[in-house]
């Protein structure tokens, strides 16, 4: 498995945080038969929530965004990287994962790559939530036939009783079901309250982080713990 390691190393030399490799067979058909699913996760700056905290929401999503396009630069120099092992390779760019904005999807979810290689869970509040940054990341993926060793799935929520995103939902939108793999999306969060709310504060130049900003662990994070 050296190719592997040295895949890892040359995606975090890129600049990703934390690579996880998963089993996805049959989940990428929609792009191309490729079985398995490299999962890549780019902290936040702790800069992020200061422009949150100054209600600074444009610098916020400028931000967001340059860590996006580092992802997709990322994604497709992996692509590559992996052809020219010999291998397919196809960079899961969000241009080519399209996401339906009403239900807030993508065609392929990188949470549930992410969640399939064991770099996280999915929180009450449906964000993807590490242990190290908790849910300030930001997601990526690539599809290939390289062979992976692949990574222990988390497949129920590794959050406490900690309620701190429920109750910080300006909509009610959470609700006190943990996540688990064998729930749909929306026994855990009404993803319409949810998106009529972040639509209307977009219109008005603003956002809603709350969830992930009450996180504990996102807090832990920023705080050096």
């Amino acid at each position: 498995m050296s190719e592997m390691n040295d895949l890892k190393d040359y995606l975090k030399r890129r600049g990703v945080s934390k690579v996880g490799f998963a089993d996805v067979d049959g989940l990428a058909n929609e792009f191309v038969d490729l079985p398995n699913g490299i999962s890549l996760v780019l902290k936040l700056p702790k800069k992020a929530m200061y422009y949150i905290d100054q209600e600074d929401y444009k610098s916020y999503w400028n931000c967001f965004h340059s860590k996006i396009a580092e992802l997709t630069e990322i994604s497709l120099k992996g692509e590559e990287y992996i052809k020219n092992l010999g291998y397919d390779a196809f960079a899961l760019t969000m241009q080519r994962n399209e996401c339906d904005m009403k239900k807030l999807l993508s065609i392929l979810p990188y949470k549930t790559i992410a969640t399939k290689s064991g770099m996280g869970w999915i929180g009450r509040s449906a964000l993807f939530v590490t242990p190290e940054y908790g849910s300030m990341v930001a997601l990526g993926g690539i599809l290939t036939d390289m062979p992976l060793e692949f990574g222990t799935p988390i497949t129920d929520s590794q959050c406490d009783d900690c309620e701190n995103c429920q109750k910080a939902c300006p909509v009610g939108a959470i609700n006190p079901q943990k996540w688990n793999d064998r729930l749909n999306r929306e026994d855990i969060i009404d993803i319409d309250a949810c998106f009529e709310y972040i639509m209307d504060q977009y219109k008005n130049g603003l956002g809603c982080t709350k969830c992930m900003c009450e996180c504990k662990l996102t807090q832990a994070y920023l705080k050096g713990k």
